[in-house]
């Protein structure tokens, strides 16, 4: 399954836009997997509930809740291989470990999750990290690896920069020093 970080929402009801192309799915397993990412929430704030209207586009609905609407989709779907690009990007901090924890419970082990995303906290949810660069795969690896590295290099480059700024600039006199003599011994 593929959930981008634009989820694009169509006219109906709620519950016609988390259902949509999924075949046999129950009311029951609309509201436990809304129960699960936590879309039960907004779900409460509407007096139709799961029947409140969806406007094309998803008009009316902020970033992060059509994000949310997207995960609660997919867990529906309950895909073997999972794409998320960016799928937290529009959530706010509770709503998204929210959503992260609804990832750990549902993405199996013997499932693929591929996640791409400029966050940390969604760096939990993999193993392996491929970090790329100007279209190019500049590390790749085990998470912990790569983040060591990156951790290594960060800190080099602060303190290559610190050093830096502590050099005389170039041109400006180094400070003399006091009984020192020239070449001849003078």
């Amino acid at each position: 399954g593929y959930m981008q970080q634009s989820v694009q929402l169509f006219a109906g009801t709620l519950k016609d836009n988390l259902s949509a192309g999924l075949m046999g799915v129950t009311d029951e397993q609309i509201v436990q997997a809304c129960q699960t990412t936590g879309l039960s929430a907004f779900v409460a704030t509407h007096p139709k509930g799961l029947e409140m209207p969806i406007t094309e586009g998803g008009g009316g609905v902020s970033g992060g809740q059509r994000q949310l609407i997207g995960l609660t989709r997919m867990l529906l779907a309950g895909p073997s291989m999972w794409l998320l690009d960016e799928p937290t990007a529009n959530m706010d901090d509770d709503t998204e470990r929210r959503a992260i924890h609804a990832l750990v419970q549902r993405v199996q082990a013997n499932q693929t999750l591929v996640v791409v995303t400029h966050k940390m906290s969604l760096l939990s949810l993999v193993q392996r990290l491929v970090v790329m660069a100007q279209g190019r795969i500049v590390l790749d690896g085990p998470r912990d690896a790569v983040l060591e590295h990156m951790r290594k290099q960060a800190q080099e480059a602060a303190q290559k920069a610190a050093a830096q700024q502590q050099a005389p600039a170039a041109g400006e006199a180094a400070p003399a020093n006091e009984g020192a003599s020239n070449a001849n011994g003078a």
